[in-house]
């Protein structure tokens, strides 16, 4: 098996541990306050592993011209739009379809990797990213009670709007961290890839922070009163961006993403083995579709 798949997988699965922490902090929190953690106790770990990592193996930092600084920080950037786009769905009732549309992102970032890039995915991996993507929308609306007549009503609301631009800025943000890796100069695969998410959640945490500690001081001063599980988060996001990173060195960003998608698998088997909570057919047949979908990428 190629190594970017390996990163690919542990990117999801250590992902689908921190949401799990993210969603148990919100309560406490609030949902910008659990959405900030994962940038905030990210960013001391993610420097903690350079120079852990640095001190035990004695390499040399890669080089970072400005093209490396500007496709980081619109990635960080773009990455802090997405997640308040996202928490903004939650204060609406009926979210649940606008959410499902943000998961179009991996159908997203095959087509801005074409335009940015100049990557364009072969016709099998093309054609496996769209079902993964219709699989993806399947499994976020089966877990709801919507009708159809609501989902007809959802498609042209304010809601689905800023879903679709979630996983429009998300998407972006992939795209623009896989250019920012490829204008690092020199150093190692794990050493770029622990430098560059150190980098990348550093933007975020100020970012975002000055915005919490603007718009939600409450929230902002909550998610560090409440340290011992954001903490929790920041570990599992730490070593998240990391495989993302070195899995971007490794190989197209498209790809990689739609390989990543294994994470509603793992989201799900926390589910049924940790909640007790049963699958029904339906979802069974998305996840199936699912896994057609990520064996068609790794067999192109």
């Amino acid at each position: 098996m190629e190594i970017w798949v390996l990163f690919a997988v542990a990117a999801a699965a250590t992902q689908a541990l921190r949401t799990a922490v993210q969603r148990r902090m919100v309560a406490p929190l609030g949902s910008y306050g659990a959405a900030y953690i994962r940038f905030s106790y990210a960013c001391p770990i993610a420097w903690l592993c350079v120079f852990s990592f640095i001190s035990m193996t004695g390499a040399k930092l890669a080089g970072l011209p400005f093209t490396f600084w500007a496709w980081i920080s619109i990635a960080a950037l773009a990455q802090v739009i997405f997640t308040i786009l996202l928490v903004q769905l939650f204060s609406h009732r009926s979210f649940a379809a606008a959410v499902a549309f943000s998961k179009t992102e991996v159908l997203q970032t095959a087509i801005f990797e074409a335009l940015i890039l100049g990557v364009v995915v072969t016709v099998q991996t093309g054609f496996a990213i769209a079902l993964g993507v219709f699989a993806t929308v399947m499994l976020a609306l089966v877990k709801t009670n919507l009708s159809l007549g609501n989902i007809r009503q959802s498609i042209m609301s304010r809601q689905m709007a800023i879903g679709l631009a979630a996983g429009a800025f998300l998407g972006f943000c992939t795209v623009s961290y896989g250019a920012a890796m490829q204008a690092m100069i020199g150093g190692s695969l794990l050493s770029n890839a622990i430098y560059a998410a150190a980098i990348g959640v550093t933007i975020q945490a100020v970012c975002f922070g000055a915005y919490l500690y603007v718009a939600k001081r409450r929230e902002f001063i909550a998610s560090f009163v409440e340290w011992r599980g954001g903490a929790m988060a920041g570990v599992w996001a730490a070593i998240c961006s990391i495989c993302w990173f070195a899995a971007f060195l490794n190989h197209e960003v498209a790809p990689v993403r739609a390989v990543g998608q294994v994470e509603l698998l793992f989201s799900i088997g926390f589910s049924v083995l940790y909640f007790k909570e049963r699958v029904s057919r339906l979802e069974l047949a998305a996840m199936a579709l699912l896994a057609l979908s990520i064996v068609m990428v790794l067999l192109d």
